[in-house]
């Protein structure tokens, strides 16, 4: 349940580490305990026994345990009064990883004209990594109601078939949210808005070229020579989710999307002239013109932009501090200019783990691979320097007017990231994706509620 304070040595004793909780509980008048100490006392896996009876036991977790003590100090108008807890005894039983502890407490409530308080509590601890951690805990059983039992009777964690109930859920979503919660699950708070910025790079596949030469008649254009077509593309979402059920989250975004392709071209100049319908003039004759064995060079720039959107979800699971997560997702775009389509499809498992950095909050980090297929089409013209050509029909500048499919090259590329959870209102990602043509960076920031 709570763990030596980081302030403290390693070698802290059991008797030290409960001593420490009673200390940071305990406030004066006027003010209230220091929560963001006393949360790194407890352990991930805390179960608190907080009331009992013939047919039920009630257990919670670490930050519930808090929540409970903020609750009945503004319930109860102790920040008014102060609350005191003073250990007259903590008698342990101890082994070389674990421990049994009954402490005496006294309990005053300094600005109240009433009596202290004595009561009991039962702690099990066990050492870890050179701390000692409480898992379990029993808090104010009235004396002389309990017995101290021996090491080995006494179970660190429930294992009969008593039911057992945390706290009650009373927000709409998830479903099923308090079957989770019995289960000794903490869920995040249902609903989310998030800020996203996104930058990738990635190569491009193209086909399907139509082409029509100084608004001559469109057609197909094997003759141009694309080089490999580079995107770059730039997007600032801002989404909303909501978990429907405890493993399923469902979200839509909508967004401003900005692309920029490069797409080096090559277009020899007898095919230009066979491309109009002249191409019997490059006969290689003395009066054949002078473009005919020319290698024209271009670049074409197709950009837009426009609103993005998107729907998707996101399942998840878990073990212990290890989770899988596999988010996917549809998008769409209303872009600008003469672009007809654009959409995408991503799918990106990602397996991970979870740490608690005490009051900083908890991090998980994750890897993974993302797939990810995008389509668009490309309306646009290049123009291609042909001055000297010595060909009327053709001119000092030749205008090639195309329409194009677009598609990215490498579907997979892997990815690492990492979310901090600052709290339960507050979260931050941050996450990179690389290998293949493909590369991306991706950020988001978080309130939920």
């Amino acid at each position: 349940m709570f763990a030596a304070s980081v302030n403290e040595a390693d070698n802290s004793s059991p008797e030290d580490v409960i001593a420490e909780y009673y200390r940071l509980v305990s406030f004066e008048a006027g003010s209230r305990p220091d929560y963001k100490s006393l949360r790194p006392l407890f352990s991930d896996d805390a179960i608190i026994l907080v009331s009992a009876s013939a047919g039920e036991v009630e257990l919670i977790g670490a930050d519930e345990s808090i929540e409970r003590i903020k609750q009945k100090i503004d319930a109860a108008g102790f920040e008014e009064f102060g609350l005191r807890f003073t250990p007259t005894n903590i008698d342990c039983k101890i082994t070389k990883t674990s421990a049994v502890c009954v402490s005496v407490v006294e309990v005053e409530y300094p600005g109240l004209d009433t009596k202290s308080i004595t009561s009991s509590d039962l702690s099990t601890l066990e050492l870890q990594e050179g701390r000692w951690l409480a898992t379990t805990s029993g808090l104010f059983v009235k004396v002389p109601t309990i017995t101290r039992p021996s090491i080995l009777s006494y179970p660190t964690k429930p294992k009969d078939a008593t039911r057992v109930t945390g706290r009650k859920w009373d927000r709409p979503l998830p479903f099923l949210a308090q079957n989770a919660i019995d289960l000794g699950y903490d869920l995040p708070k249902p609903f989310g808005i998030s800020i996203i910025p996104v930058a990738m790079r990635q190569d491009m596949s193209l086909t399907g070229l139509e082409i029509s030469i100084n608004d001559r008649p469109v057609r197909n254009a094997g003759f141009v020579d694309f080089s490999t077509p580079t995107s770059r593309s730039n997007s600032l979402l801002l989404k909303l989710d909501a978990w429907l059920f405890p493993f399923m989250n469902i979200f839509g975004s909508v967004g401003l999307m900005d692309v920029n392709t490069s797409v080096p071209v090559l277009v020899q100049g007898k095919d230009l002239m066979d491309a109009i319908g002249i191409g019997a003039q490059c006969d290689g004759g003395a009066r054949q013109p002078e473009i005919c064995a020319r290698t024209l060079v271009g670049e074409a720039t197709p950009s837009f932009g426009g609103n993005s959107f998107t729907v998707g979800g996101l399942l998840a699971t878990g073990w212990k501090k290890m989770f899988f997560a596999l988010p996917f997702s549809y998008t769409w775009s209303d872009l600008d200019g003469k672009n007809d389509i654009f959409e995408a499809t991503n799918i990106s498992p990602r397996i991970g783990v979870t740490g608690d950095v005490g009051s900083w909050g908890a991090i998980s980090t994750y890897m993974g691979a993302t797939y990810l297929d995008t389509k668009n089409v490309v309306i646009d013209t290049l123009v291609l320097d042909t001055s000297g050509s010595g060909v009327p029909e053709i001119g000092d500048t030749t205008a090639l007017n195309y329409k194009i499919d677009q598609e990215n090259k490498d579907k997979w590329n892997y990815l690492i990231g990492f979310n901090w959870n600052i709290s339960r209102t507050w979260s931050a990602q941050a996450e990179a994706g690389f290998g293949g043509s493909r590369s991306n960076f991706i950020s988001s920031f978080t309130y939920r509620y």
